[in-house]
């Protein structure tokens, strides 16, 4: 199983919006750079379920990578919404384990802490830019095979 954590694109800055930080959306800048690389990234991935969190931003995110995987499910769960324990990302993974790749919208630092503890490196200190990619392989035990980030693929057309 293919596993990619992917964090939301850029937001609107938290001093920028008034509401509840759940109905928080993407920023323009966010959906722009989000398209250019989920563009380039379809080129690299077959994703078989889109799985986000509720949240605007996570679920604006998986909507623009959709666009490039119109042929993956498409599922939405409060389970990956910002505080999501490694317990959670668990039980969606075993829930989803038929399908060969699938991709986690989400939030930081929840899918540091979840990647950390799937691959049984607890204190694995790592951080995931917006709109980053993290590519777990595995069926019980994970492996960390990629971490991807839109400069990455920045000139490559």
């Amino acid at each position: 199983m293919q596993i990619l954590f992917i964090r939301h694109a850029k937001a609107l800055e938290r001093s920028e919006w008034e509401g509840d930080d759940l109905l928080r959306p993407l920023s323009e800048d966010g959906r722009q750079k989000a398209k250019e690389f989920f563009a380039k990234l379809s080129k690299v991935y077959h994703i078989d379920a889109i799985i986000t969190s509720k949240a605007v931003r996570a679920v604006q995110t998986a909507q623009i990578l959709k666009e490039y995987y119109p042929a993956a499910k498409y599922f939405e769960t409060s389970r990956l919404n910002p505080g999501a324990t490694p317990l959670a990302f668990e039980e969606i993974i075993d829930r989803f384990r038929c399908y060969d790749t699938i991709a986690l919208i989400g939030h930081e630092p929840d899918f540091s802490i979840a990647v950390g503890h799937l691959v049984g490196c607890d204190d694995l200190d790592i951080r995931i830019k917006k709109a980053g990619v993290v590519e777990l392989r595995g069926d019980e035990a994970y492996e960390l095979y990629a971490l991807l980030y839109p400069k990455i693929f920045k000139g490559i057309g």
